[in-house]
């Protein structure tokens, strides 16, 4: 697999290990998470169940839900990052 050639941390998701975004030379995306579901959802990790498509609503775009913590965006918008830092951050606990 390529390195990417842009590492984006994200705040205010999991205290315990926040996400990152991985933007790749072919412009693809990775967002990946330390812990799915997040190290505070412990009492109800049903609500990741469908997390992909939750991501791909917020972010106006197809995601694939890789790996456990990894989901990929092939073709991302200009603003695709922005839209996944603002529903990250502001996803209800």
């Amino acid at each position: 697999m390529d390195e990417p050639v842009e590492v984006i941390r994200l705040t205010g998701f999991d205290p315990e290990g926040e996400p990152q975004v991985r933007r790749f030379a072919d412009g693809g995306l990775f967002i990946v998470f330390e812990f799915m579901p997040p190290s505070w959802a412990e009492d109800a990790p049903e609500r990741f169940d469908d997390f992909d498509r939750q991501l791909a609503a917020a972010a106006g775009v197809p995601v694939v839900w890789d790996d456990r913590e990894v989901f990929v965006i092939t073709k991302p918008g200009t603003d695709t990052v922005e839209r996944i830092r603002s529903f990250l951050g502001s996803y209800p606990r």
